[in-house]
């Protein structure tokens, strides 16, 4: 059998029509077109185009009206624009991408922004100018200068110092903070100074354990060792790091220790870092 069929006339004065059908074996399927829905009106409702050709157009109400989750009259998701159906035919998969109106998209290196999903930003702050503050546990921006140079503070916000003053030898003497299971000590900044009275210069080994200090050793060496000396001289001295970037990592339990070998008339040792969990 063939697609469509006759309806007959229903009264005196009215013409047959033709109904629209899809022929399936026999049994014959009605094709309806859509309409929006308003009453004595015939818009209808387009399909999508593209690589989407066929399937159903959806367009959120300007007001958020029968919309769930957005708030009526500003049409947001909490606090962020109605997602919008982008320019075109970009998309991933088979799924049309979405934008955020003031924000640009993620790209591929040197790709262009204009058809292209959502890139991680910041906010532009001038230099001299401090950023509004927030609570504890509040979000808070990624700041960049106007450049789009982003400004970042090495380190960490809750940094561990301790400073050890030697006036003898000593043997596997912690320098920082007890460690304890599940923790690790992580070191960014050491010095090292002796008195420029000091008639004896004392070597020198700083490293991690949870009972002694790791020793020199030739081919291949010792691990653990962060820092160390032959023999420091009166009024010298040495450092590593400055606070702002990782220089060792002990392992759980594991302190920064030291050990020395002959006594200087006065010695500092100061240490930065922090402590995190394994």
């Amino acid at each position: 059998m063939a697609d469509n069929v006759l309806l007959p006339a229903t009264g005196t004065g009215t013409a047959s029509i033709t109904q629209a059908t899809d022929d399936v074996s026999s049994v014959h399927y009605p094709v309806v077109k859509l309409a929006d829905g308003t009453a004595d009106a015939t818009t209808r409702i387009a399909a999508g185009n593209g690589v989407h050709g066929g399937a159903l157009r959806v367009t959120l109400a300007s007001d958020g009206t029968g919309v769930v989750g957005l708030a009526a009259g500003t049409a947001n998701i909490g606090d962020v624009d109605v997602l919008t159906i982008a320019a075109g035919d970009n998309n991933i998969g088979n799924v049309d991408i979405v934008t955020m109106p003031g924000v640009a998209g993620t790209v591929a290196h040197d790709g262009s922004t204009a058809s292209n999903p959502i890139t991680a930003g910041g906010r532009a702050v001038a230099h001299g100018a401090n950023p509004t503050a927030v609570a504890a546990a509040d979000v808070t921006d990624s700041y960049h200068n106007r450049a789009g140079v982003q400004f970042v503070i090495g380190g960490h916000p809750n940094p561990q110092m301790y400073g050890l003053s030697i006036t003898t030898a000593i043997s596997n003497t912690i320098i920082g903070p007890t460690v304890g299971a599940g923790l690790k000590l992580v070191v960014t900044s050491l010095t090292v100074t002796l008195d420029n009275a000091s008639t004896v210069f004392p070597s020198i080994v700083i490293g991690f354990g949870t009972a002694s200090t790791p020793a020199f050793a030739t081919t291949p060496g010792t691990a653990k060792v962060i820092a160390g000396h032959p023999g420091v001289p009166a009024g010298g001295g040495f450092s590593r790091g400055d606070g702002t970037g990782i220089i060792g990592v002990g392992a759980d339990d594991e302190e920064l220790r030291i050990t020395t070998v002959g006594t200087a008339s006065s010695m500092y040792v100061v240490m930065t870092g922090f402590t995190v969990e394994s």
